[in-house]
């Protein structure tokens, strides 16, 4: 999940760590309702002592929040899948993981790192809850108790078997190990979801409309952000099932007229003018293959520099881009297709370059072949 206007905070373990300006919102939610709690708790505490409290609490809930999608992401990093970052929001904390999985047990073990997580730290809170209230520090205990019933109900929920959630995952790895079309059980799992997501809905307004319990709105809120990213999963796998007969050499746009590495940019903007900014360049040094360029990437390199930069300097490079070849299908590269650096990737056969692929051949081939309600 990409957020835009996010702050970095910094990284843990080489894996970057920023917050959306959404997140102050569930920060003061959850301290308000720590505050409140902590007053049912504990009435000996003042009222500055609770508010201190929410607000601490708070804090470090989020610290776990962070611990959790880390133990993803770390997990993720050992099954060799690229990682994005992790970033803090309205609805807790995403860790962006660049590509899927490529068997069930590496999406069952990714999944169930971040709930166990959860319920491991709920332990140490628990510990720690134990050690203060025999002190009779009841400011740090009453803190510990609440953290260790917010990690309890973290795990449980991220259980709830909807999908793009934990149990969503673990649900579909399931399905997926049954059906072995990972297409399919994301179909099946994302329905799933929004019956869940719905039946969430249902009870956050009852209890914020019937019992006028305003906690049930957000509830409710959560609930229609996990139907609304179940229902991208379901457009996107049956994207995916339709790809599956779609052999990437039919997805080809034919490589453009091959540049030199040492061209100028400025030179090469002369050449291809009135070609407009589609399409992109292969870009050749002795011979062999080092990157893609367009006149888009081009036209980024100040004016005034253009004639001393070399298309080398403006292109992407070979090596930020998989290589394809003509026996893949056309699913196995869209999810290749992500992210800014590789929006374009070369096809080679026999050693030689062949063509390019990018999201709009590969939704032109399917056009073609009248593929619809996608």
């Amino acid at each position: 999940m990409r957020l835009r206007w996010t702050l970095r905070l910094g990284s843990v373990a080489g894996i970057e760590v920023a917050v959306h300006p959404s997140w102050l919102v569930i920060y003061a939610l959850f301290a308000w309702w720590a505050a409140a709690a902590a007053r049912l708790l504990e009435t000996r505490l003042t009222e500055r002592s609770d508010l201190l409290l929410g607000l601490v609490a708070s804090l470090v809930l989020f610290a776990s929040v962070v611990v959790h999608e880390l133990s993803h992401a770390l997990v993720a990093r050992r099954l060799h899948m690229p990682i994005g970052n992790i970033t803090l929001f309205l609805f807790g904390g995403v860790a962006t993981i660049l590509s899927e999985p490529s068997a069930p047990s590496d999406e069952i073990k990714m999944a169930a790192a971040g709930p166990l997580a959860s319920f491991v730290l709920a332990l140490v809170f628990f510990g720690a809850y134990a050690l203060l209230d025999a002190t009779g520090w009841l400011w740090g205990a009453v803190c510990a108790v609440l953290l260790c019933a917010a990690n309890v109900m973290l795990a449980f929920f991220n259980l709830l078997p909807a999908f793009p959630s934990d149990g969503g995952r673990i649900l579909r790895a399931l399905l997926w190990a049954k059906t072995r079309s990972q297409a399919k059980a994301t179909q099946t799992a994302s329905a799933v979801s929004l019956g869940i997501a719905g039946a969430l809905v249902a009870l956050g307004c009852y209890f914020a409309f019937v019992l006028k319990e305003p906690r049930g709105l957000w509830t409710a809120m959560v609930a229609a952000f996990l139907a609304q990213a179940a229902f991208a999963s379901a457009r996107r796998s049956k994207l995916a099932l339709a790809l599956q007969s779609v052999p990437i050499t039919d997805c080809m746009a034919p490589a453009l007229t091959e540049i030199p590495a040492t061209a100028s940019v400025a030179a090469f903007l002369e050449s291809s003018n009135g070609g407009g900014w589609a399409g992109r360049h292969p870009v050749m040094s002795d011979g062999s293959f080092v990157g893609l360029l367009s006149p888009k990437d081009a036209a980024r390199v100040p004016a005034a520099l253009r004639a001393s930069t070399a298309v080398s300097a403006a292109m992407t490079p070979a090596y930020r881009m998989p290589i394809l070849h003509p026996h893949m299908r056309a699913d196995e590269v869209l999810g290749m297709l992500d992210g800014d650096a590789a929006n374009y990737l070369p096809v080679f056969a026999d050693g030689k370059l062949a063509g390019v692929v990018s999201l709009r051949s590969i939704v032109a081939a399917l056009r073609r072949k009248k593929i619809t309600g996608l």
